[in-house]
């Protein structure tokens, strides 16, 4: 059998890209890591795939375009890390990545960034999307236009978008409901901020208030409020909230603002007293989470999302493969103090397992 680069890479310990960067004399990679690996691939035998190469060496330039909503946000910033990462180790395929800022939610300016990238003839786009009219008619020009648009963290519902990955928004929520419930002990009462009337924020919501009206009859919300994302909203609102209900048992974040609520908490001198479950871990200061103001954070692999998206979007645009399902939905994971720093592991050797065991590829 022969060797593969990614048996290399694993011998290596680096990433596939790296080993072919390395065999095949091109990119940016330090002369003693190319030794390396030049190296290792001997002992192990290894056989350059000769076509495959050639495939590699001769591709054509292909444009993908990025839009990215919310780029403010450290979450969305994680997105983009995942997409640069997936990009890096394919560019020499010929992937040139044009990306598209967009501060907040404007699907206005993202419908307009739909027909600016289609005008410079990418061949596929990569969307952070909302449930409006406007995107799904864009949408639906690119596809008349030949051009695949896959969406990314928050969906573009009844569109013709190729397929979505992020997470089961309403089984996160489900699960935030869960954690918290058992912090309550199944009896109590909650607080929810949520950020916007996004399909993420709305479905979250969704799930979360389906398994405690549905399982917990002595749990009660008494308050559902909406921030705009906004960090100063959020605080004034918290410090309305804790004046009125001083003896609330849960908060439920969906949106940004953990910072500003942890501070609060502590300055109160509540952090001890309130339960606190929220989303993102890359909102999330990591004291907050070790002196445990925060309980739970359900995670929403914001790296994941973006790196699962050029992959797969390489994967099936590229080979001409139509996709075997609609929604990719990355892992929900719930993290507190006490498996925090086990959840820093690579990134990129978690994802990059994942989606090889999902589109089944083997060189």
């Amino acid at each position: 059998m022969s060797v593969t680069l990614n048996e290399i890479a694993k011998a290596a310990g680096v990433s596939r890209g790296t080993v072919d960067r390395a065999l095949n004399n091109r990119g940016r990679i330090q002369p003693q890591v190319a030794e390396r690996i030049r190296h290792i691939a001997k002992e192990l035998g290894y056989t350059p795939n000769s076509s495959a190469r050639a495939l590699a060496l001769t591709a054509h330039r292909r444009k993908i375009g990025a839009i990215l909503q919310f780029i403010e946000t450290p979450f969305m910033q994680e997105v983009l890390r995942g997409i640069m990462t997936a990009t890096e180790e394919f560019m020499h395929y010929g992937i040139e990545l044009e990306i598209v800022r967009i501060e907040g939610m404007d699907s206005v300016k993202a419908a307009e960034s739909i027909g600016q990238l289609r005008e410079a003839k990418v061949t596929a786009i990569i969307l952070v999307g909302n449930n409006d009219s406007v995107l799904r008619r864009e949408i639906d020009t690119c596809k008349k236009a030949g051009i695949d648009i896959i969406t990314v963290n928050s969906d573009v519902p009844s569109s013709h978008r190729k397929f979505f990955i992020g997470q089961n928004a309403y089984g996160s929520g489900q699960t935030a409901a869960s954690v918290m419930a058992d912090l309550l002990g199944g009896k109590g009462s909650i607080i929810i901020y949520y950020g916007l009337d996004s399909t993420i924020h709305s479905e979250r919501i969704r799930g979360f208030r389906d398994i405690i009206s549905r399982r917990y009859k002595d749990i009660h919300i008494i308050e559902e409020k909406k921030t705009g994302n906004s960090r100063e909203t959020l605080a004034k609102m918290a410090d309305c909230s804790l004046d009125l209900h001083p003896d609330v048992d849960g908060i439920y974040l969906c949106g940004e603002g953990s910072v500003e609520l942890c501070n609060i908490l502590k300055e109160r001198s509540l952090s001890t007293n309130i339960h606190l479950v929220l989303h993102n871990l890359a909102t999330c200061r990591n004291e907050d989470i070790l002196d445990r103001t925060i309980d739970y954070v359900i995670d929403d692999d914001g790296f994941g999302q973006g790196f699962m998206s050029l992959y797969l979007l390489f994967l099936w645009h590229y080979s001409k493969r139509e996709p075997d399902q609609e929604y990719y939905y990355t892992d929900i994971r719930i993290i507190n103090a006490y498996n925090y720093q086990f959840s820093l592991s690579s990134d990129f050797s978690r994802h990059f397992q994942k989606v090889k065991a999902i589109s089944s590829i083997h060189t």
